[in-house]
C-alpha cells in the first residue's frame, strides 16, 4: 500500500473561473479522480493506496481523505461522457475510483504543517510542492496530515559550523526561487526547458517520494537534465540524491534512446565533490557566487 496526495488547482477555461474547492467536492460526489496520460505517478497508482486531497488557493490545505478502489485505468467512451459534466475542466483519459471518501469538516492547512512534512525540503518555497497532479507521501507524512499533527519546534544549542550551514541552507532556499523567476538568464552550460506536464513547471517535479529541484529539457537533443541545490548537504548525500533522481527519470519518464543526466549547483566544490563526479560522465557541477553591492543613494 502507498500514500499520496492529489492537489486540485482553480482553472479558468473559456473564461470561467471553477474554483478548486468545487472540483474537489465533485471528483469526490463522483467517487472518481481524473488523470492524463502524462500525469506524474499515474501508473504506480494501486487499489488500496490511501489519499489526502489538498486544495490549492485560496484555501492552500488539506480538505479530505479516500481509499484507491481501482488500480488507473483508461476511460471507456461511456465512462469519460459520465464524469465530464458538460465541462472542459472535467475532461479526462484517465483516472481513479474513489472509496472510503471523507470531506473534513476542518481543513488542515499547509503553513500549519509545513515543519513537520518531510517531504517538503524547502520549507521557505512550501508551494512549490503543490503545483498540480499526484505526489507520493512517506506513510509518517501521511499521518501526520490526517492526525493534524502539529511540530513542536525546539532550538538546539548552535555551535559555529551548525550556524554557517543553516546560513547556507537558507541561502539555497532562496537560490531556487531566484532561478526559478530568472530562467532564462542562467548559464546552466546549456540551453534547458523546464519539464511540465499537466500543472507542473518542473520546479520540484514528484519523482517518487522525492522531488526534483528542477527536471529539464535539453532542447539541443531532448534528453533530461536533473537540476539539484547541494543544499547544506554533504557532497556524497547530494551525489547519491542527484544518481537516485537520474535512476528514477530514466525508469519513469525516459523514451528509448533518451539520456538523463545531472547537474549540481554548489557554493564551492571540495574534495569530496570532486572526486565523487570526477568518475561520472552523466553528473556534472556548476558553482555561484552571490555579488552583494551596496550604491549611495542620490536624491
Amino acid at each position: 500500500m502507498s500514500y499520496w496526495y492529489f492537489t486540485t488547482t482553480q482553472k479558468k477555461l473559456d473564461g470561467e473561473i471553477v474554483a478548486a474547492d468545487g472540483i474537489l467536492k465533485q471528483r469526490l460526489t463522483d467517487g472518481f479522480w481524473g488523470l492524463g496520460e502524462k500525469t506524474p505517478n499515474r501508473r504506480n497508482l494501486q487499489k488500496g493506496d490511501q489519499i489526502v486531497f489538498y486544495v490549492g488557493l485560496p484555501l492552500m490545505a488539506f480538505a479530505a481523505s479516500a481509499t484507491l478502489a481501482s488500480d488507473s485505468f483508461a476511460l471507456s467512451k461511456e465512462q469519460k461522457e459520465k464524469y465530464w459534466h458538460g465541462k472542459k475542466v472535467y475532461e479526462a483519459e484517465y483516472g481513479v475510483l474513489l472509496e472510503n471518501i471523507n470531506l473534513w469538516e476542518a481543513t488542515r492547512t499547509v503553513k500549519g504543517l509545513v515543519t513537520s512534512l518531510r517531504f517538503i525540503e524547502n520549507k521557505e518555497n512550501w508551494f512549490a510542492y503543490f503545483q498540480g497532479g499526484v505526489r507520493q507521501l512517506l506513510e509518517d507524512d501521511y499521518r501526520t496530515i490526517v492526525e493534524n499533527r502539529k511540530a513542536v519546534a525546539i532550538e538546539p544549542i548552535q555551535t559555529e559550523d551548525a550556524i554557517i550551514s543553516k546560513s547556507q541552507f537558507a541561502l539555497e532556499a532562496h537560490l531556487e526561487e531566484f532561478i526559478f523567476k530568472n530562467w532564462k538568464h542562467i548559464n546552466f552550460g546549456a540551453e534547458l526547458a523546464k519539464y511540465e506536464v499537466d500543472d507542473q513547471t518542473g520546479r520540484q517535479f514528484p519523482a517518487g517520494t522525492w522531488s526534483i529541484d528542477f527536471l529539464c529539457l535539453d532542447k539541443a537533443n531532448g534528453d533530461f537534465v536533473v537540476v539539484e541545490l547541494k543544499r547544506g548537504k554533504t557532497s556524497d548525500a547530494a551525489v547519491g540524491q542527484v544518481l537516485r533522481y537520474i535512476g528514477w527519470v530514466a525508469e519513469n519518464l525516459a523514451n528509448p534512446g533518451q539520456t538523463v543526466r545531472g547537474i549540481i549547483i554548489s557554493q564551492e566544490v571540495d574534495d569530496a565533490l570532486k572526486y565523487a563526479v570526477k568518475s561520472l560522465s552523466n553528473v556534472s557541477v556548476l558553482t555561484y557566487k552571490v555579488d552583494f553591492n551596496l550604491l549611495p543613494f542620490k536624491p
